[in-house]
């Protein structure tokens, strides 16, 4: 081969090696590219970001507690007074509601459990006596003692009759209000607490998980239902009728026309108690020291507070929901006007 041959190829070989070389630095080097640029705090790229869980707490509602007697139970608002059964006292508190001071402790029958306001006066179960005592609201002045079934627990007053529902008797006594009996009706086992809807009385069944509707006239039983285990609290709200089930850790939404069930939702351990208070139901959780609002419209949770200890009846006064703790011989009082940051449900 000429010199002008070997010239070429080696002229060749060189532009080859410089080739290769330039292709492994392309393949074997890191990306230069930018990262993909990160979203912006409260943007994205695709599903819009919520801010639930980074808004700013709201807030929360100032609780107070009062003392009052040793095993405080029912509670109920008169319009200017707060009335609390002390069970393990057997006596009733009066509070006055606008700022908790206690008016009187009056003494009643034995282990007195709930109580009603009749428009006049207030009435109060006692479970041991047998009766209810009738007590006079602008002083407390004990008006006389009435004999109903055996082991009386809840009261309520439909504009025109009390209802007691008796406890160890499974039945419920109506009563006028100047005491006199007009009747009793049996119902389901461990009748425990009742509510009345405008037209019917329904009553808890907590020994048979049952829940009874009585026509308020005349007591006539309407219906029987099957609701949740170990029914306590019920409440009526403009709409619904809702059923706190002690030991299924739930409450029902029904429809009082005909008993069906709306809607079940789950809350801490032990509801007492279930109240109605404008838009929102309030449930009393004896197990957890809480008390839980939920939204009546669907029953969806929103909020929930820590009481005192085992919370067990509810009351409403207009602006504040109280609340008896019936191990802890308080009460408790906190506005209702504000929702607490779902951020602390399960606190």
């Amino acid at each position: 081969m000429g010199r002008v041959g070997r010239s070429s190829l080696l002229a060749l070989i060189v532009i080859l090696l410089v080739l290769g070389s330039w292709a492994a630095l392309r393949l074997g080097a890191p990306s230069r590219r930018p990262p993909p640029e990160l979203p912006a705090h409260g943007e994205s790229h695709g599903e819009p970001v919520t801010h639930d869980a980074i808004e700013a707490p709201r807030p929360e509602p100032e609780i107070v507690f009062f003392t009052v007697g040793r095993g405080p139970e029912g509670v109920a608002f008169d319009g200017t007074t707060i009335w609390v059964a002390n069970q393990f006292s057997d006596t009733v508190t009066r509070l006055r509601a606008a700022d908790g001071a206690v008016l009187g402790t009056v003494p009643v029958g034995s282990r007195p459990l709930a109580v009603a306001f009749d428009g006049i006066n207030a009435w109060v179960t006692n479970n041991r006596s047998g009766t209810v005592t009738k007590l006079h609201a602008t002083d407390g002045a004990v008006l006389g003692a009435f004999p109903v079934g055996e082991g009386p627990a809840g009261v309520i007053f439909d504009g025109a009759t009390l209802w007691v529902a008796n406890r160890l008797g499974g039945s419920v006594t109506r009563l006028r209000p100047d005491g006199a009996k007009l009747g009793e009706v049996e119902v389901g086992a461990n009748p425990s607490a009742l509510a009345f809807d405008g037209a019917n009385v329904w009553v808890t069944n907590s020994g048979s998980n049952t829940l009874t509707k009585l026509r308020a006239g005349d007591g006539a039983v309407l219906g029987t239902f099957a609701v949740g285990d170990g029914p306590s609290g019920v409440a009526f709200d403009g709409a619904s009728i809702w059923v706190a089930n002690f030991f299924g850790q739930s409450v029902l939404k029904l429809r009082p026309s005909d008993g069906a069930v709306l809607a079940t939702v789950a809350v801490p351990d032990g509801p007492a108690d279930v109240l109605a208070a404008g838009p929102y139901v309030w449930v009393a959780s004896n197990g957890a020291d809480r008390v839980t609002k939920l939204r009546a419209s669907d029953g969806m949770v929103v909020g929930s507070f820590r009481a005192g200890r085992h919370p067990s009846g509810l009351a409403f006064d207009g602006s504040s929901i109280w609340v008896s703790n019936s191990s802890g011989q308080t009460v408790a009082r906190r506005s209702s006007d504000v929702d607490p940051p779902a951020a602390r449900l399960g606190q």
